[in-house]
């Protein structure tokens, strides 16, 4: 019973994915992407301040976490499905779907440790999400 919820859920998630005709359509979405990623890393980057600074419960963290890399996931899985329609469209594609998965990684990671209570390596595996969130920026103020 689960697996015909899970392929409903798949299926609804897939046929919201219009068809792609041109370099522009293709690139606007992608810049949405980007702009989806980045907030999901700017909380991160958020939680994980607040965690050093004694100002959050694991708890808490744990839930924020978990959320952005679902998020992150999410909007990764649904830019993927979109088929790109020109070569040039395929380079953005690997361009930011790279970028979205090194965000995913860091999530990960901090997901993990909040998970396993070490809560004292979050800054240095959090490092990275200032740089990232300003890359997934960037990617999309160039692409919009």
């Amino acid at each position: 019973m689960r697996r015909w919820g899970a392929l409903t859920v798949v299926l609804v998630l897939c046929s919201c994915v219009g068809p792609v005709r041109s370099f522009d359509a293709y690139e606007g979405k992608a810049a949405d992407t980007a702009d989806s990623v980045a907030s999901a890393v700017e909380t991160a980057r958020l939680a994980v301040q607040l965690a050093a600074e004694g100002r959050a419960f694991a708890t808490d963290l744990s839930v924020v976490l978990a959320e952005a890399e679902r998020d992150t996931r999410g909007s990764s899985d649904i830019f993927a499905s979109i088929q790109p329609p020109d070569p040039s469209s395929a380079q953005l594609r690997t361009q930011l779907l790279d970028l979205i998965q090194r965000a995913e990684s860091v999530l990960s990671d901090l997901r993990i440790a909040v998970r396993w209570g070490e809560l004292d390596r979050l800054p240095g595996i959090g490092r990275p999400l200032g740089s990232l969130g300003g890359e997934l920026s960037d990617f999309s103020e160039a692409h919009s």
